[in-house]
């Protein structure tokens, strides 16, 4: 489910096409997570849920996946404007 999203969002990482919101940057520093335990969730994890966002009207997507060496953690991500993905937030579950 969600494969040409999915697709999308791991080529953005490949292609140096991800930007992490300043929220995102911050939960990542309280969870002692770096930008490659972001793109490892998003290479390797699997799309778990899509929501909507009524205030943004857009589509956001939660990958569960991953970090480096081994912590579970989600990725929310959105489709940018200009085609980039977007990183709302990521937590460690």
């Amino acid at each position: 489910m969600f494969v040409r999203i999915l697709k999308k969002f791991r080529d953005c990482v490949l292609d140096g096409h991800l930007v992490v919101t300043q929220h995102a940057f911050e939960e990542m520093i309280d969870d002692n997570l770096f930008q490659t335990d972001v793109e490892n969730c998003i290479l390797f994890g699997e799309i778990v849920e899509r929501q909507r966002d009524m205030e943004w009207d857009e589509w956001k997507y939660i990958i569960l996946g991953q970090t480096v060496d081994g912590k579970a953690i989600e990725v929310v991500l959105k489709s940018g404007k200009s085609g980039n993905a977007v990183v709302i937030t990521t937590y460690v579950l």
